[in-house]
């Protein structure tokens, strides 16, 4: 891979003031410098890269699977913890919010320090706020103790893009880091599923699998002080720059206008009709107007050559646009197609929890099937090629669930659209890592890692708010207003299932037409035109 971001011309005729240092794309005196990266990269054996790719994926395993016990055990745990309706939805949101607040701050500052010390100090964080999750003995304290655990995994999520694309050299290595990280959240919703249902068969079920994560978390943060490469600090550093070479004003604005806006969307996934509320309208608007406000500013800081966090011009370069649009509607389709399949399983086909749990297996199976593959074989494929053919196949997954008949067997329709919904996200993962490393500078990597991270939360959080709004319009409109006629729901999924699919087909538009110029990455060096 060309060390060279894959800027416009009018980029490489002067340097270009990033989100934390001023940086040329050619060669910066504040940035690492790639001799100083290919001497990290040289002396990791097979079995210390092992190792630094299990310690970083396993920090994402640890955080999904507490995100799976959740999602599995979240009747009990409220039931225990009194917890009320109107905050159920919350212990399982408000990670989401706090490190979608958190991802660029966290990514800036990380590029400007030490990533490894972020990542260390995040790692502990997490793994204290799981523990803390499981002694909650009430409602506000799990909520609490997961806010923290957002922001934690805000920590850790940038640095160990930076820690890999510093440890290991591009080309297999890389590609197989990236795609771990994948699979870790694939191996972490699995454990979580296993570790939530014991909460039907012990009162304490969900707690020891909480303190079970937590424990296995800060064993990895002390692991990861003698694993990790050191010598990653930046020697320029000091307070002074720390406060006046980072873009904090752009970090307050885009982490403020993310916060309210995954604030919205989480109240908008519990209740479709509270967006009539004033005080959410006036949250709503106050989102929209600082996403207008972070432009102007990032206008504002390149026209008079102060630092900004992500550069206008930067969305002018089609491949990064394209792969951040790609990002956030398939992770917005995967989220959806998964929360109204179990819908549909439980309130249309009546079936339990568990049941809905068991048909989700298929996902899983392919992540784990689909990921090593990727990061073998990434760097031999077309990645416009690679990711329109990848999105086409998993378009299918929502096309056939909007035609399933409920009382069709599960080997129908049921089992191949679980089979095939998660492939263009598996896909995606490593890929959209390859650009965004590519676009930002070396010294930025934390930052580029960020930059994902935020399109999948939006991803995330913003396609349940749509989906719920579409389901209610629609099921609403099928019964005269009576939404829970199974009838009705059953209409309203379908709508959210020809939206995925809708969605779907658009990523594979967009993949052809904004990627076609990339051709190959991951290799030691990539074709693009």
């Amino acid at each position: 891979m060309s060390s060279e971001p894959l800027l416009n011309d009018g980029y490489r005729s002067q340097p270009i003031i990033y989100g934390s240092v001023a940086s040329s794309t050619t060669n910066s005196s504040k940035a690492v410098s790639t001799d100083d990266n290919e001497h990290v990269h040289e002396k990791h054996g097979p079995i210390r890269t092992f190792f630094i790719i299990c310690n970083l994926a396993s920090i994402s395993l640890a955080n999904t699977a507490v995100t799976g016990m959740l999602i599995v055990g979240i009747p009990e745990i409220a039931r225990q913890l009194a917890i009320l309706d109107y905050l159920l939805l919350w212990p399982l949101s408000i990670s989401f919010l706090t490190s979608g607040s958190c991802l660029l701050a966290a990514g800036v500052i990380a590029d400007i320090t030490n990533p490894k010390i972020i990542s260390v100090a995040g790692a502990f964080l997490l793994g204290l706020s799981i523990i803390g999750g499981g002694l909650s003995h009430n409602g506000h304290w799990l909520i609490a103790a997961r806010a923290v655990q957002g922001v934690a995994i805000a920590m850790c999520l940038p640095t160990s893009v930076v820690l890999l694309t510093a440890s290991l050299p591009p080309g297999r290595r890389r590609n197989i880091g990236f795609s771990t990280l994948n699979l870790a959240t694939v191996v972490g919703q699995s454990i979580g599923l296993v570790l939530g249902s014991l909460v039907d068969y012990s009162p304490a079920g969900w707690r020891f699998g909480f303190y079970l994560c937590g424990a296995a978390t800060i064993v990895l943060a002390i692991s990861n002080c003698f694993v990790l490469p050191s010598g990653m600090s930046n020697s320029d550093f000091s307070w002074a720059r720390l406060v006046h070479d980072v873009d904090w004003i752009g970090v307050l604005i885009s982490s403020a206008s993310l916060g309210f806006f995954s604030y919205i969307f989480t109240k908008m996934a519990d209740r479709v009709d509270s967006i009539q509320q004033p005080e959410n309208v006036v949250i709503l608007c106050s989102a929209i107007l600082l996403i207008v406000m972070f432009f102007l500013w990032m206008h504002r800081q390149q026209r008079t050559g102060g630092v900004a966090l992500i550069p206008n011009k930067l969305w002018t370069r089609l491949p990064f646009l394209a792969i951040c649009v790609i990002v956030l509607l398939q992770y917005a389709v995967i989220q959806s197609v998964e929360v109204y399949f179990s819908l549909f399983v439980q309130k249309i086909q009546l079936l339990p929890a568990k049941d809905a749990s068991l048909r989700l297996i298929p996902n899983m199976l392919i992540g784990f099937i689909l990921n090593p593959i990727i990061g073998l074989a990434v760097q031999h494929v077309r990645i416009d090629y690679l990711l329109t053919i990848a999105s086409m196949l998993s378009a299918v997954a929502p096309f056939l669930l909007a035609l399933t008949d409920p009382a069709w067997p599960y080997w129908y329709a049921e089992f191949w659209s679980m089979l095939l919904c998660g492939v263009a996200v598996d896909v995606t993962f490593t890929v959209a890592h390859l650009i965004v490393m590519d676009v930002f500078p070396l010294n930025m990597h934390a930052l580029a890692g960020a930059v994902f991270n935020t399109a999948s939360q939006i991803g995330f959080t913003g396609g349940l708010a749509v989906m719920a709004l579409i389901s209610s319009a629609c099921s609403k409109q099928m019964n005269g207003g009576i939404r829970e006629d199974p009838e009705s729901l059953l209409y309203g999924y379908r709508a959210v299932f020809w939206t995925c699919f809708g969605l779907m087909c658009l990523t594979s538009l967009v993949a052809a037409i904004g990627l076609h110029t990339v051709r190959k990455l991951g290799g030691r060096t990539h074709c693009m035109q």
